[in-house]
């Protein structure tokens, strides 16, 4: 059985990927689709990441990821939308 996370510990290249599918603006259910796993399996990998990182919420995990250059803004997928006028 895995240890629990701790505050410090180095983040898997699972949590890694999905905190960059986060900083792309995907759902959990999005992120699971395309890292080919369960949105549970999501939930719980953004739970350790936020705990390893020593984050408040899912979204302060992004913003320290991106400013301890784990995660880079050229890596984040942001899709062009067109706005319907």
């Amino acid at each position: 059985m895995n240890r629990p996370s701790r505050v410090g510990q180095p983040l898997t290249a699972g949590q890694l990927a999905a905190l960059r599918l986060a900083a792309s603006g995907y759902s959990s259910r999005q992120i699971a689709h395309r890292l080919d796993t369960t949105e549970q399996g999501i939930h719980l990998r953004m739970k350790e990441a936020t705990v390893r990182l020593g984050a408040r919420s899912r979204t302060h995990a992004v913003v320290i990821a991106l400013r301890r250059c784990l995660i880079h803004f050229d890596d984040i997928d942001i899709p062009d939308r067109k706005d319907a006028a």
